[in-house]
């Protein structure tokens, strides 16, 4: 009876090991970001300025079917839809931000809200001038694999 137990406890602590192996096995967040992406979604929440409808449909234009390349060498590439480069550079992953730099070295840190194989969500604030005053809100974009 006492052989018995002890197996079994050796055998409850075999399959734990296993499992905890395999759950500790999951791609990073740098290894699921690698890939093209096609953006799905695109939301402009406005905090500040002029409604400038024009400027928003435009991003979102730019962004709707346009790819977001993200190479494993830690570079990038966007393109419109009709596959115009838009912008190249370098990215990483810092903490919960993804951290984008254009060649004239211009950063842009997009919060990664949610990720696995098949979605990415970023939000990121935004503030500009304009002629008819500054304009500031965050963007969300998002993406399919």
């Amino acid at each position: 009876m006492k052989h018995l137990i002890l197996s079994s406890f050796k055998n409850l602590f075999i399959f734990a090991f296993i499992l905890a192996v395999f759950s500790s096995c999951g791609k990073s967040t740098e290894e699921l970001l690698v890939g093209t992406w096609s953006g799905t979604d695109f939301k402009f929440d406005q905090t500040e300025g002029p409604d400038l409808a024009a400027m928003v449909e435009g991003g979102k234009g730019l962004h709707m079917d346009g790819k977001l390349i993200l190479e494993a060498t830690g570079t990038y590439i966007i393109t419109s839809p009709e596959d115009m480069m838009n912008s190249k550079g370098t990215w990483k992953v810092k903490g919960d931000d993804l951290l984008m730099t254009d060649e004239a070295k211009n950063e842009v840190v997009y919060t990664i809200v949610a990720l696995d194989e098949a979605q990415l969500i970023t939000s990121n604030d935004v503030k500009m001038e304009s002629p008819l005053g500054n304009i500031a809100g965050t963007i969300t974009l998002t993406y399919k694999k």
